[in-house]
């Protein structure tokens, strides 16, 4: 596939990822519970998940008892071993109208006051117009942030048009050297389709400085767009489909939450002494955990359209074949 090479594990700074990885997102944007309460869900089902994602915004303006929560969920998510990527927050700064008040130092007390793993770098999302300012800029905001993060590894995020992307992605990560950059899908391009291409030149591009970078997308959480963007070389990605949605595991489509009687007798967790939304949060983790290990296991065999033709719908994966070219690859 044009994955090319991609390794079954990466190291980030001391934390190594098994690739391809879905991260989980936490956020108080557009979601039903607190961030303290996802963020307590998810560090108590390790069996479930590994892994997620938590907004540094999120961290720096929750409650005096919430900050208190959030510590003893992250903590108790690093003592068993998971990993807890760290977003920059600008994400929820945007929607909550706060862009102006929620500056690079006070992404920095987050960095040094909470528990993580790795942590995105604190990104531009209007770039300057020259590439070289803005490869200047990114490297200079990587370089104040990875001071503050002290041995917590950075890793750079990249706004730009999809045409620039590639090249940008590979001078960034050379002059870094770090061993993953970050781009948010909404700057792929208009359709799954033309992101996918993109994802392709990014690749390419990565690929020619000669060792194996990997490529996270920033707010990727669709079952099928998780496949078709790992067949086209991504290896990392973070979602709030999984607490927004429910998920059919029969058919990897996601419906309203509130749907998820449809669906509860797919899994053991419908049947739980639970809360509807925590049977839900459950049911989705299972579907996510076992879609990325099937999908992880045939990229890895080189076996990814045939994950795609047997777990697509039938449209959709003829449609996904004719678009991306798979037709002339099997």
């Amino acid at each position: 596939m044009t994955a090319e090479n991609r390794p079954e594990n990466i190291k980030i700074g001391q934390i190594e990822l098994a690739l391809p990885i879905f991260f989980p997102s936490v956020s108080s944007v557009k979601t039903n519970l607190k961030p303290a309460e996802y963020a307590g869900v998810l560090s108590s089902v390790s069996a479930l998940n590994r892994q997620f994602l938590v907004s540094a915004f999120d961290l720096s303006h929750a409650s005096a008892d919430e900050k208190i929560v959030l510590r003893q969920s992250l903590a108790k998510s690093l003592e068993a071993g998971n990993v807890v990527l760290l977003d920059s927050g600008n994400y929820e700064s945007f929607w909550k109208s706060a862009k102006d008040k929620w500056q690079q130092a006070r992404f920095h007390e987050v960095l040094q006051t909470f528990p993580f793993s790795i942590a995105f770098s604190f990104d531009e999302q209007n770039p300057p117009a020259k590439a070289e300012d803005h490869i200047g800029l990114i490297i200079e905001r990587w370089q104040q942030d990875q001071a503050a993060a002290g041995s917590k590894p950075i890793i750079p995020i990249i706004h730009e048009n999809p045409n620039i992307l590639p090249s940008l992605c590979a001078r960034v990560a050379e002059s870094t050297g770090v061993n993953m950059i970050a781009v948010p899908e909404r700057r792929l391009g208009e359709g799954i389709f033309n992101r996918a291409n993109t994802v392709k030149e990014i690749r390419q591009a990565l690929s020619a400085t000669g060792r194996y970078i990997a490529l996270h997308l920033l707010g990727t959480g669709n079952p099928i767009s998780l496949a078709i963007y790992t067949l086209s070389g991504a290896d990392s990605f973070d979602g709030l489909e999984w607490c927004q949605t429910v998920v059919d595991h029969d058919t990897a489509l996601l419906f309203h939450s509130t749907q998820f009687d449809f669906f509860r007798g797919q899994t053991d967790w419908g049947d739980k002494n639970l809360s509807f939304v925590a049977r839900t949060l459950t049911h989705n983790l299972e579907f996510y955990t076992d879609w990325m290990k099937r999908l992880s296991q045939a990229a890895h065999e080189n076996k990814g359209i045939d994950f795609c033709r047997a777990n697509f719908p039938r449209k959709i994966f003829t449609m996904s074949a004719t678009a991306l070219g798979w037709e002339q690859q099997t």
